[in-house]
């Protein structure tokens, strides 16, 4: 697999939804809302003899909201966040038809409190488990 094409494809599916800002990669500032496809920890080659497939099983897309105590956070997160829906990071991910990779499986999203230019920002990390064909 290509890290560069499965990274850009995440985001292009993600793009799909309204209101949300989306990087392929990490960017040197950013404005929240926003989605970040960040780099993976790790890329497993040769899961299958023959180069037959890779696997990255822990890709992550960072969803910054807003400001932690407003109300509008909370409720944005809470919709990207769904396990369904048509703005649920899952659903929209999962439902993608790729040409770099094979499949993907949203395996769960965990929340944190991340300082942006001095301001702390509500945010979700989705873990993404991905195969492919080796190339």
């Amino acid at each position: 697999m290509d890290l560069g094409a499965v990274m850009q494809a995440v985001a292009d599916r993600i793009d799909t939804i309204p209101d949300l800002r989306v990087f392929a990669y990490p960017p040197g500032t950013v404005s929240p809302p926003a989605a970040i496809v960040t780099y993976p920890g790790t890329l497993t080659y040769d899961a299958t003899y023959g180069r037959g497939m890779d696997r990255i099983p822990d890709l992550t897309v960072v969803l910054l909201v807003g400001k932690v105590s407003d109300r509008a956070s909370r409720d944005l997160i809470t919709k990207w966040a769904k396990g369904s829906g048509a703005t649920s990071i899952k659903t929209v991910v999962e439902s993608g038809t790729y040409t770099a990779f094979d499949t993907v499986r949203v395996t769960e999203a965990t929340f944190d409190i991340i300082s942006v230019a001095g301001v702390e920002h509500l945010a979700a990390t989705f873990t993404l488990d991905i195969a492919g064909q080796g190339a």
